[in-house]
């Protein structure tokens, strides 16, 4: 399977094909989704095997125009992160705007003119909407934030019909709920007699000493070129498919429970459990116990320590035995905050949702449902606070760090996976230390 027979599991073609679509993001998905909402575009944030912009760009329909209109201040990290500026919009074509927090919308078979013009959550959010003609024109010409308010004003949103399912993040840990079920979609075979997914191969041949818990009707186990699989490992191929990205390395005594995605250039060390429903991405270090997690991309977490129903962003740094809570002691609801608001999120199974260059000390523990913002760096004695802000170093009684080390430390460590901090991500670090900064002083 390819990456558009994968894309075309999470996205309708019909309706997708010879239209105009464009990507935008709605005022509260800074907040809702922060931490990750910083420094990314929601269509970037990754759930299961990938994210909204790269199934987008795989179906490779025709006449398929993709275009981008995230929140103002993201425009250059949008390009910066697509690796592409916008298609030419076809004029005559009809434009199909979807809201970057969709993670996947899949049903029976439709046809185009069945389809609803504007389709709308609880809420009034607007998740997805059809124009045509001098309208669909008109707002192409409209950024995000103010697109989303004119979609909302035009016209009266509908549910979707019977027979369709759409998934999408209202919050940021919906990205972590969603994991496991995007995963079994796209990780599952069309047929059990399938070798190819993804680019990756199935391992024909288990190397000598690893070993899989059931091998007669068991899930598939992925894995690309260069994939290193040491003798000890076992796949839990019982509970799901698992998928491993080119030249990953897995190390002996390790248990690999599916659904699982590894992405490419990652290293499992020795005695690592992964428990179902996680997804890692690129160049990410992990020992421990993991479940139902998801990270970004070029995350460390090279030692023991528990960590679950979490999400972490990139370039994070967790300490040895760094451990999080993903159940309270009572089993009652987690509540979360957003922005000024404690949300209850109706789940019993929420842990740590931790932004970007975020760091932590040996031995810090995370209660549940807690929230670490942008480049914090978390250290101390007893728990930290379940709302940790950006930029802030220690625990309970922390203080504001210094950019210009913050700014330095984040080009020592990207360098070191052969990256490079760019113009447009300085300057959204920058620009979000001034508004942490005013935030703070205002309270």
């Amino acid at each position: 399977m390819s990456e558009h027979d994968v894309a075309a599991r999470l996205l309708p073609e019909s309706l997708l094909a010879g239209s105009n679509v464009v990507l935008f993001e709605d005022d509260s998905a800074e907040t809702e989704l922060f931490p990750l909402s910083v420094l990314r575009p929601s269509w970037e944030i990754r759930c299961g095997a990938g994210c909204l912009r790269q199934w987008l760009t795989g179906l490779k329909l025709p006449g398929l125009s993709l275009l981008f209109r995230p929140r103002l201040r993201l425009g250059a990290m949008s390009r910066v992160l697509a690796a592409r500026e916008d298609d030419s919009p076809d004029p005559d074509a009809e434009t199909v705007f979807l809201n970057g927090r969709l993670i996947g919308l899949w049903g029976s078979s439709m046809a185009v003119d069945d389809w609803p013009e504007t389709v709308v959550d609880d809420a009034g959010r607007v998740l997805l909407a059809r124009r045509r003609g001098a309208v669909a024109s008109a707002l192409l010409s409209v950024p995000g934030n103010e697109l989303a308010r004119r979609l909302v004003q035009e016209s009266k949103g509908e549910k979707l019909p019977d027979g369709w399912m759409i998934r999408y993040a209202r919050y940021v840990w919906d990205y972590m709920l969603h994991n496991r079920a995007m995963l079994e979609r796209q990780l599952a075979p069309e047929e059990r007699t399938s070798t190819e997914l993804l680019g990756v191969h199935t391992l024909r041949e288990l190397p000598a000493g690893v070993s899989v818990t059931d091998r007669t009707a068991g899930h598939p186990v992925w894995a690309g070129a260069g994939v290193k699989i040491m003798p000890g490992a076992v796949f839990g191929n019982h509970a799901g498919p698992v998928w491993i990205g080119a030249q990953t390395e897995i190390e002996p005594h390790t248990y690999l429970e599916g659904p699982l995605f590894l992405g490419a250039n990652c290293r499992i060390k020795a005695g690592t459990r992964f428990y179902g429903g996680c997804a890692l991405g690129p160049h990410c270090r992990v020992g421990g116990e993991i479940f139902s997690t998801v990270m970004q991309g070029c995350v460390n977490k090279q030692h023991d320590g528990f960590v679950g129903n979490s999400i972490f962003g990139q370039w994070v740094n967790l300490g040895a035995d760094t451990v999080t809570s993903n159940l309270k002691n009572d089993y009652s609801v987690v509540k979360v905050q957003v922005g000024k608001d404690l949300v209850e999120t109706g789940e019993q199974y929420i842990g740590l949702m931790c932004g970007d260059h975020t760091k932590t000390g040996i031995n810090t523990m995370f209660n549940t449902g807690t929230v670490v913002g942008v480049a914090a760096n978390v250290y101390g004695g007893g728990y930290p606070p379940r709302h940790v802000p950006s930029f802030m170093w220690g625990g309970a009684e922390g203080q504001r760090a210094d950019l210009e080390r913050t700014l330095n430390t984040a080009r020592v460590v990207m360098r070191r996976r052969g990256h490079e901090l760019t113009p447009a991500e300085e300057n959204l670090l920058r620009e979000h230390y001034a508004e942490t900064l005013n935030q703070e002083t205002s309270l």
